[in-house]
């Protein structure tokens, strides 16, 4: 399934980038779940946050829209596991069960 959805215009106004460059700057441009896995002694190399992410989603709670404790920084990866819902695109297609193919 595609996630369809239009861009939202709030996305777009001076007081979200604000906070949203406050965010990165309280969180050193570091994606905090990047940190976290490595705090808990995962393997993991701490990639730059391109993504500042609502806890409690925006539609949920707009108060807290611009809260910098309701913001969190994060990389594509980890902005991806938390919204399982928008995809990557077009699943894969699964090949058909009981077919053999033989390339020559």
């Amino acid at each position: 399934m595609r996630y369809d959805k239009k861009p939202d215009p709030f996305y777009k106004s001076a007081a979200w980038r604000r906070a949203r460059a406050l965010a990165l700057m309280r969180d050193n441009g570091i994606c905090q779940d990047c940190l976290a896995a490595k705090r808990r002694g995962e393997v993991v190399k701490p990639r730059t946050a391109t993504v500042v992410h609502h806890i409690v989603p925006v539609e949920q709670d707009p108060s807290r829209a611009m809260d910098l404790d309701n913001l969190i920084s994060l990389c594509d990866a980890c902005h991806n596991k938390r919204h399982p819902e928008k995809g990557a695109g077009d699943p894969k297609p699964e090949p058909p069960t009981g077919v053999r193919v033989i390339k020559i």
